[in-house]
């Protein structure tokens, strides 16, 4: 039914792109304002309390896209409307650029979209609902992405999801277990993912292929004592070792291609970079191979540009632990690379890059006034920005698909949450998942 549902929302995506709209804003705000009427229903098979979390859902869809800030609750706009006035000037007074007019009969949801500065209209129509706010969330999801793709011409992420573990005492003193979970991007509907009764870390979603969603993960499991690197399916819990390679590995990266795995191993008896060449059809390919490696130093943390020729990792070889550039094309097994571009020179205490789907950003943590925050380097411009304050440490960022917003997770005496940073609205959301310490966010690619 997801599916079915899914392929109606891509058909709407094909109608509207036919003659897609692309707003632009007179002012500096790089978000565009819309406004969500209140929805209309019959009141024959949904309470109002019902449509209203609806009505919450897609607000948060349209404020937490990274393009768009939504505004409800305006009985005059609600008015105008309802009258089809979308071109009334009062909108474009409050420099609302998009007016969102949604009805519910008969178990099916209608969305109009209308300009208040040109005169046109789009509409989507038959999205069923059950009645069952868990699964409806998701259809509310699928029509954030499409009006995000009909007013900007670009995929939305309201219908993603997050990899992270939750840490929880375990049934021994002292001792504690920590499972790999999955959510939806704004916190609903976590599962457990992993079973594995012992201790998780570093999930991260296998890219899917173009078009199509992720079904697989690679993991951190300590089960066997030492930690080592596992394939799980998203479905259907049953994991398999990536490598029999000795020592400890751990921080695992897969590349947007899907042909190689970069990771930390001591096997040389050194915390150095490994890649492993890999297909999702036949698992590991040979033999993992290092790909850099400085003496007495420690590696940590890679993570693969977009295209796959370059990966973003940590060392501490020259003193200080900092993000460094290796040029994927000249290792080769047996020979490492001896040369690695520098690109924290700001910052220190540098942790867990994270590159930017678009391929002009690398997220990562520094310490900074002894708090750990989250940094960004510009590629381009080799520019360090520090985008996050307060005196809350802050780990582990990871990307949304659009390149336009980050999750990561807070570190403090009582646990880690989530959070939701917007770059266009430096205002980070808190991403509700229950208790327990939540670490290791990762977002699912697209």
């Amino acid at each position: 039914m997801h599916h079915f549902l899914f392929l109606l929302l891509c058909l709407f995506f094909n109608v509207l792109s036919a003659d897609s709209m692309v707003i632009e804003l007179a002012t500096d705000d790089p978000r565009t304002p819309v406004y969500l009427a209140s929805f209309s229903h019959d009141y024959k098979n949904f309470q109002a309390d019902y449509v209203r979390q609806l009505e919450h859902i897609l607000c948060y869809d349209l404020s937490h896209n990274g393009s768009s800030v939504c505004s409800v609750g305006n009985k005059q706009f609600d008015t105008l409307i309802t009258q089809k006035r979308y071109q009334d000037k009062s909108f474009a007074n409050n420099g609302i650029m998009c007016c969102i007019q949604a009805s519910i009969a008969d178990k099916k949801l209608s969305i109009i979209l209308a300009s208040t500065n040109d005169n046109w209209t789009k509409a989507l129509e038959g999205v069923s609902l059950k009645g069952n706010i868990d699964e409806d969330r998701r259809q509310i999801h699928l029509i954030a992405d499409a009006i995000h793709n009909s007013l900007f011409d670009s995929p939305g992420i309201a219908s993603t999801k997050l990899l992270y573990t939750l840490r929880s005492p375990a049934d021994k003193p002292n001792t504690w277990n920590s499972e790999v979970w999955e959510c939806d991007y704004d916190g609903a509907n976590a599962r457990q993912i992993t079973l594995d009764a012992g201790y998780c870390i570093s999930p991260t979603y296998v890219p899917p292929k173009e078009g199509k969603t992720s079904s697989a993960f690679l993991y951190v499991s300590y089960a066997n004592g030492q930690p080592k690197l596992f394939l799980a399916p998203l479905k259907d819990f049953k994991p398999q070792r990536l490598s029999l390679l000795r020592g400890n590995q751990l921080m695992p990266a897969v590349s947007r291609q899907r042909n190689k795995i970069a990771f930390i191993s001591d096997a040389t008896g050194n915390p150095d970079l490994f890649i492993q060449d890999f297909s999702t059809e036949k698992g590991p390919i040979d033999k993992p191979y290092q790909a850099f490696s400085s003496h007495k130093a420690t590696q940590g943390s890679p993570a693969f540009s977009p295209d796959g020729r370059k990966v973003a990792f940590v060392s501490n070889k020259d003193g200080n632990p900092r993000i460094y550039i290796l040029d994927i094309s000249q290792v080769s097994p047996g020979k490492p690379v001896k040369n690695v571009k520098l690109i924290s020179r700001t910052s220190r205490e540098n942790s867990a890059p994270a590159w930017s789907p678009d391929g002009t950003k690398i997220a990562y943590c520094a310490l900074s006034d002894g708090v750990r925050q989250i940094w960004i380097y510009e590629v381009d411009e080799e520019k360090e920005t520090q985008i996050t304050n307060g005196s809350i440490h802050k780990e582990n960022p990871s990307w949304a698909p659009n390149s336009r917003a980050l999750v990561y997770n807070s570190n403090t005496n009582e646990g880690g949450e989530l959070f939701l940073l917007d770059l266009a609205m430096p205002i980070p959301t808190q991403i509700p998942v229950g208790k327990g310490q939540k670490r290791f966010p990762s977002w699912e690619p697209r």
